[in-house]
């Protein structure tokens, strides 16, 4: 299902309202949402796929035209179009746009008009002009203040089961049969993460432009791979906060930093002929910090100048010279790839799965403990003064991995002692590609 409409209607207000969370960057700057938003909305323990577009337009820049030929490419293959209007009048481009809907197949039934800004008795006076339009369903919202949106809900649960459509609205616990895994798609402006989110979800969801600073909110979709459910963030490019100065990029750049908490593991994007920039070390360490999973991703491989083998040594250059910047990511996968033509897109596939397992995965105290019995044996605790010990070790989290080691003195513990530990949990209990946090508490 997708709300389409005009720059500056509401678009993303009513999509936010009806997903119950802030998705959308709302603005009153016209043309802020440019790519399509997926979110879930809750019909009363059904859910149904939502998606924003980025409406429609009669401007003809090349960034208006491909915005409204998507938009209008989602409503045809929708199973049902929320047409979104302003109560204040109708408007050249909505008739542009009514002109537009009224070609699509099965027209009324699969389009309901949403009148929006009917803030009260005052504005439903001129809901009159709308019923003539020849539209089968009509509501009338304040998407701003909540005012409708139930009765909204009620309607589009009517209109997906006229369409046969109510198949596709099944409880939550039918629907999450597994643990999904969520990953954010992070990196500098114009890195290739659209393209990337594009490729892996099979479909054109991120408008791809060679102008940095496209994509402004973080943009989702759902992916199944090997039997596992995706759900994947392409957020805006992160920059320097000199080089923000645009009010709608500021809150692009924090959502994206956001998304870093939701998601599981991140993708750090970096253009191969560019290597790696301060903002990508900074952006690392957000994502260590967080306990998140790291990926580190070259992309644009396929524009390596030089014969093959050129290439590939000079791929392999570049590759040692990312792992000296990112010492404390020595255990981060490192991944070329080509998001434009596919290449490397496979294997970064399955490294996300291989990092999400050991992110998931517990050891048991019995077989923890034994580890640690056998890890002092082969490097003794340094003595000062007085003997050191570890007295006991559990792993108290999983995503992010945590471990907690009960010790006699933690005045006298060497800090070096808890880098072995931290070493030998990862190439010992199959952590070797996450990072691991290990505390100690006196006992």
């Amino acid at each position: 299902m997708a709300v389409l409409g005009r720059p500056n209607v509401g678009k993303s207000t009513l999509f936010n309202r009806l997903v119950g969370r802030q998705r959308a960057i709302t603005d009153p700057t016209p043309g802020v949402t440019r790519d399509v938003l997926e979110g879930e909305l809750d019909l009363g323990g059904q859910r149904v796929r939502l998606l924003d577009t980025g409406g429609y337009t009669l401007e003809r820049g090349q960034l208006q035209r491909e915005v409204s030929q998507r938009s209008l490419a989602i409503a045809t293959s929708s199973d049902l179009t929320l047409a979104l209007v302003e109560v204040g009048g109708l408007t050249r481009e909505d008739q542009a746009l009514f002109d537009r809907l009224r070609r699509l197949p099965d027209f009324p039934d699969k389009v309901v008009l949403v009148i929006n800004k009917v803030d009260g008795p005052k504005q439903e006076l001129g809901l009159g002009e709308f019923q003539a339009l020849g539209f089968g369903s009509l509501a009338a919202v304040s998407a701003a203040h909540g005012r409708g949106i139930a009765e909204l809900k009620e309607l589009i649960r009517k209109c997906l089961e006229r369409a046969g459509r109510a198949g596709d609205l099944l409880p939550d616990h039918q629907r999450r049969s597994d643990a999904e895994l969520h990953l954010a798609i992070i990196g500098k402006p114009n890195t290739g993460k659209s393209t990337l989110l594009n490729r892996l979800l099979g479909e054109e969801r991120a408008l791809v432009s060679e102008s940095p600073g496209t994509t402004r909110d973080p943009v989702g979709g759902t992916l199944r791979y090997r039997g596992r459910t995706l759900r994947i963030l392409d957020t805006a490019g992160i920059r320097r906060k000199s080089r923000v100065s645009e009010a709608v990029e500021y809150y692009s750049v924090n959502r994206a930093i956001q998304s870093i908490e939701q998601a599981d593991l991140v993708v750090l994007l970096m253009d191969v002929r560019e290597g790696v920039s301060d903002q990508d070390k900074k952006i690392a360490d957000l994502a260590v910090r967080a306990g998140r999973g790291v990926i580190l991703a070259l992309n644009k491989v396929d524009l390596l100048a030089g014969p093959k083998a050129e290439a590939k040594a000079g791929l392999r250059g570049i590759e040692e010279k990312v792992r000296f910047f990112f010492p404390l990511l020595d255990f981060a996968p490192l991944v070329a790839l080509s998001a434009a033509t596919g290449s490397g897109v496979d294997r970064l596939l399955a490294e996300i799965l291989e990092v999400g397992r050991q992110l998931q995965r517990r050891v048991p105290t019995g077989r923890l403990n034994l580890a640690v019995k056998h890890w002092v044996a082969e490097y003794t605790l340094p003595v000062r003064g007085k003997n050191v010990k570890i007295r006991y070790a559990t792993q108290t989290g999983a995503n992010p991995v945590r471990f907690l080691f009960f010790v006699n003195s933690l005045r006298l513990f060497p800090q070096r002692y808890l880098s072995y530990l931290k070493n030998r949990i990862r190439a010992d209990l199959g952590f070797g590609k996450v990072p691991v946090d290990v505390r100690l508490r006196e006992s």
